[in-house]
């Protein structure tokens, strides 16, 4: 939020600095008693070196005529204006302000002049981070101006309120803007999400940055912000759908990307698209062929009924692992299929890379897949092996005793 606010208050400090002294100028033609010539003529003469950026010198001069005229005089009012426009464009904000306070404080000023300067006021107090200055200047301002629009005051209260935490009294400020606008800026409807999510009214954020999407398409951040405050509201199919909508459109180019939609795919029951996409992004190379990447493809697969590409995959994911877990696993799938005698490989496998969380199922499935296959004398001591853990004692002295019976029958 401070971001926008620095935006706004570049374009209006510099508008109020260059203005400042011309202003005070047509004044004094009206105004010609409660100026004198020489006043006069030091006063135009700051502004043509304000004009040439030459501000040094227009300090100069502006300090000599404060130096001559009265205290509380017109002429004085108008040069501290001018002084502080001159620190203004210097971005010498601190500056600046004391010396408009002192223009004012003068009460000298016309009509048109004193609102004229309460608004400079209002915007410096912004530049200082002096927030409830601002407010207590710009609210009253904004009463008294004709105009329904005002649309810079009112970009400078809604900041204000913003800085000050005081979300919902900024919100009617921003708002109406935007309501007014034909086309508004990103940066008030970027102020308008950020309200909205520091109220954690996170349906009305998703409308904003709908809005964000619409008129400024290519900026990949709305997208996944959409995607975020949609899955906050636990509405995942159009997650999905925006954050799918974004990948196709080129945005989504990292892992950590390409990974949360293949969950969002496999959260919305789509295991195939989920699995197509992380196959696609390992074969472009733009998610890591790791064992943890290739398990991801493999149970993608497998819950698509998809066996022959989930153990392609969980062949990947088993070279590339430093435990025989995934070899195991794999065996599962051979022996649910009942390729018995890849199931043999995968287990043995398994066994060799050691490491196993479930060594004692690994000698079950050996044995099982061993005596399918008709290798008796292999599966006995597959089951013998599994008689040494608690787990599966009970189920390979069955199996023991079912090999013995049938081969004495």
């Amino acid at each position: 939020m401070k971001k926008s606010i620095r935006i706004s208050l570049k374009i209006s400090l510099l508008a109020l600095s260059l203005c400042g002294a011309s202003t005070a100028l047509y004044a004094e033609s009206e105004k010609s008693t409660t100026i004198s010539p020489w006043a006069y003529k030091q006063l135009n003469k700051a502004e043509q070196l304000i004009a040439k950026q030459e501000y040094a010198k227009a300090r100069t001069r502006l300090e000599k005529v404060l130096a001559e005229v009265k205290k509380n005089s017109y002429a004085q009012a108008i040069a501290l204006r001018s002084l502080g426009a001159v620190y203004a464009l210097e971005n010498k904000h601190q500056k600046a302000t004391s010396l408009l306070e002192q223009a004012l404080a003068t009460q000298a000023l016309n009509a048109e002049q004193q609102q004229e300067a309460l608004l400079n006021l209002g915007q410096l107090y912004m530049a200082i981070e002096h927030y409830k200055n601002a407010v207590a200047i710009l609210e009253p301002w904004l009463v008294k101006q004709p105009d329904t629009t005002n649309t810079q005051v009112r970009v400078l209260l809604a900041n204000a309120y913003a800085q000050l935490k005081q979300y919902r009294k900024a919100l009617p400020y921003i708002e109406h803007v935007i309501k007014h606008a034909k086309k508004p800026k990103a940066s008030w409807l970027q102020l308008n999400l950020a309200l909205y999510y520091e109220l954690e009214n996170y349906p009305q954020a998703a409308i904003v940055l709908r809005r964000l999407i619409s008129l400024y398409p290519d900026n990949k951040d709305y997208w996944q912000q959409l995607t975020s405050i949609y899955q906050q509201l636990q509405q995942y199919e159009r997650a999905l759908t925006i954050n799918n909508l974004a990948y196709n459109k080129g945005f989504l180019a990292s892992e950590p990307e390409i990974i949360q939609l293949f969950n969002l795919f496999l959260y919305n029951k789509q295991p195939y698209q989920a699995a197509s996409l992380l196959a696609r992004e390992l074969d472009a190379g733009r998610v890591k062929s790791t064992a943890k990447n290739w398990e991801l493809l493999a149970s993608a697969w497998t819950t698509a009924r998809e066996y022959t590409h989930a153990i392609n995959a969980l062949e990947q994911a088993s070279t590339l692992h430093d435990k025989g877990d995934l070899y195991l696993q794999l065996g599962r799938i051979h022996v649910e299929q009942e390729k018995w005698q890849d199931a043999v490989v995968a287990i043995k496998k398994a066994l060799k890379k050691g490491g196993l969380k479930q060594t004692e199922e690994a000698y079950i499935l050996l044995g099982i897949s061993y005596f399918e296959s008709g290798q008796l004398k292999s599966a006995r001591s597959a089951f013998d092996n599994a008689m040494k853990y608690a787990k599966t004692r009970k189920s390979a002295q069955q199996w023991l005793k079912f090999i013995s019976s049938d081969v004495s029958s």
